[in-house]
């Protein structure tokens, strides 16, 4: 197995880009065709507002996209840290004004899943200053073991340490504990998670990082890869107000409802195939602060 993902690794990292876009877009319609239906569901419940061509576009856009984050996973192994560099632009947000990680304080990093959130492990490399810090994420295994070895070895390839969420919350609050860097990912359906209002429907939503900044009094920022082209991306950051688990959970969703809201790009670049809402139906949401 790992041999195969091998081969198809360096295919799609040396072979002219285009056979990595054709495989993304063939790919594409294969997730299209399985979770299709609950992505609709999803686009006419968020936007009841748009048409049935729109949802369809919007749709099968995402499901390309998704599968673009999938390949770049599996092909970044073979591409130098010089390529990586040269598709990652650099934003001064993530060093520079409001919304700059600070140094010297523990940061909690609110992650969305947007397309290219797999480029988002180069961060070490992209932004130097911040390299010397440690930098732990939760993430949930893959269930084959052989991607599962490759896809953890290509995330962790540049410093960022990878723990399971089934058992790694203990080493992100150490992390944050002493003044490193947690991400968490904070727009996944959960059944056990803080109900709240979403795009208008309630929605069960983790509220993981904002216990962990409340404990330590971190500073807390949504980070994020903003798409630029396939395989590209500018890795931003955006400071977040609130102090509290609630506020902080309230206000990364907003925001994420914000930039979905704001153009057709960024609603295409979120993975709409999760079923997003359906562990909060029948719960009364918490008021919006």
């Amino acid at each position: 197995m790992r041999c195969l993902i091998a081969i198809y690794a360096w295919l799609l990292a040396r072979l002219p880009e285009a056979f990595a876009r054709l495989n993304a877009w063939a790919l594409g319609w294969v997730i299209w065709l399985i979770r299709g239906p609950l992505i609709k569901r999803n686009l006419r419940e968020a936007f009841p507002q748009r048409n049935n061509q729109w949802v369809r576009r919007i749709g099968k856009l995402s499901c390309q996209r998704t599968a673009e984050m999938g390949l770049y996973a599996i092909a970044s192994p073979l591409l130098s840290e010089k390529e990586i560099r040269e598709r990652i632009q650099p934003d001064p947000s993530m060093l520079e004004g409001e919304s700059a990680i600070p140094p010297g304080r523990p940061v909690v990093l609110f992650v969305p899943h947007f397309s290219l959130m797999e480029m988002m492990t180069a961060v070490r490399i992209s932004y130097p200053t911040l390299a010397a810090r440690e930098w732990v994420t939760l993430y949930r295994p893959l269930d084959v073991a052989a991607a599962e070895v490759w896809v953890k070895e290509s995330r962790e390839r540049f410093g960022m340490k990878l723990v399971s969420r089934r058992d790694g919350f203990g080493q992100v609050m150490r992390a944050v504990r002493e003044g490193g860097i947690g991400c968490v990912l904070f727009d996944q359906n959960t059944s056990g998670g803080t109900a709240i209002d979403f795009l208008g429907h309630s929605c069960s939503v983790t509220d993981l990082p904002g216990i962990i900044a409340q404990r330590f009094q971190a500073s807390c920022h949504i980070f994020w890869a903003e798409r630029c082209g396939f395989w590209r991306c500018q890795l931003r950051t955006h400071a977040l107000q609130a102090r509290d688990s609630m506020g902080l959970t309230l206000e990364s969703n907003a925001w994420l409802a914000e930039r979905l809201s704001s153009s057709d790009e960024a609603c295409a670049d979120w993975l709409w195939a999760h079923d997003r809402w359906r562990h909060g139906k029948k719960t009364k949401p918490a008021e919006q602060a």
